[in-house]
């Protein structure tokens, strides 16, 4: 029963996020470019934009049942099923964009939502409550922290495109070590408060570091390239972690890796990851697209607009 209260809630946390996603898309191409300095001009300017800001309380809840999710499932589990989600994002860019329906968007959508059931199917005989290791934890979250850091700064620096891209890998990473985070966080809820305060606050910190570059990275380049990027790296980082050093496992009979039920949990992981790529790719396509209206709505300036001289 915990188990599939989990994937449900998970699930409930990938709509909620998605539907925010692109709600966020559409205003977010009307603000000012988000720069590597901070900018009160700029904060000010999403901080009092009423449509952003009601995205955020949407994607807050879907945080909140992100939590309680990995509280009752491994982290390596409810993050294929969120990045799952983008489905809902692929089918709203094409119902409120009017963008046609392609067969690769089918196939795509299928991959993710069988990919969703077999993981489903793949937690028949429950989860494993191993103890994380922390050792290995800790050398995974600085390797990836530290190439999170160093990546935007020396690499595509030199092209628009590329930059973005190294900004959403960047991104990517903050995300997936994020999820692991709030795991270890869950874990440690109600036995050691001050674990759990550090797990916490290193948590927020990233997921804020993550969104913020990822609206960077679409802001510069081209989002057809950095959201499945993003996506899929936010997606590999708490499977490979979550099963190295949390010890995530896979299913177990009799103390032995069951190989059909680990057979079927890798096939799952496979299919989200190759589905979520086209579908990214697909609703960022669809996502350059503005109503008309919106197309001619001006960015926030703060001088006014000088006459032609004569």
């Amino acid at each position: 029963m915990k188990t599939v209260a989990g994937i449900l809630i998970a699930i409930a946390s990938a709509l909620l996020f998605n539907h925010a996603v692109y709600r966020m898309k559409v205003v977010v191409v009307t603000l000012p470019k988000i720069e590597m300095k901070f900018s009160w001009a700029v904060v000010k300017a999403f901080i009092t934009n009423w449509r952003w800001l009601s995205a955020q309380i949407e994607n807050l809840m879907g945080f909140v049942l992100y939590a309680v999710a990995v509280s009752l499932i491994p982290v390596s589990i409810v993050e294929p099923i969120t990045a799952a989600g983008i489905c809902l994002l692929v089918y709203l860019a094409i119902r409120q964009l009017g963008e046609k329906v392609q067969p690769r968007d089918y196939i795509a959508i299928g991959m993710t939502v069988l990919g969703v059931i077999l993981i489903s199917l793949s937690l028949e005989r429950g989860v494993s409550n191993a103890a994380p290791d922390y050792h290995m934890f800790w050398i995974f979250a600085m390797v990836i922290v530290g190439l999170a850091v160093v990546i935007p700064l020396f690499v595509g620096r030199g092209s628009t495109n590329a930059h973005a891209v190294a900004i959403g890998v960047s991104g990517g990473l903050l995300d997936g070590i994020a999820g692991v985070f709030l795991r270890l966080t869950m874990l440690n809820w109600g036995h050691d408060w001050r674990s759990t305060l550090m797990f916490l606050a290193v948590c927020v910190a990233a997921y804020v570091s993550a969104f913020i570059l990822l609206q960077a990275g679409l802001q510069r380049g081209n989002a057809i390239v950095v959201a499945p990027v993003y996506n899929s790296i936010m997606e590999i980082v708490p499977i490979v972690v979550g099963m190295v050093a949390l010890n995530e496992s896979f299913p177990t009979v009799n103390g032995h890796t069951d190989i059909f039920l680990a057979t079927i949990r890798i096939l799952a992981f496979v299919l989200i990851l190759v589905g979520t790529v086209m579908l990214a790719s697909r609703a960022e396509q669809t996502g350059e697209l503005q109503p008309a209206e919106e197309k001619a709505t001006p960015a926030v300036v703060d001088s006014p607009v000088e006459e032609p001289t004569s």
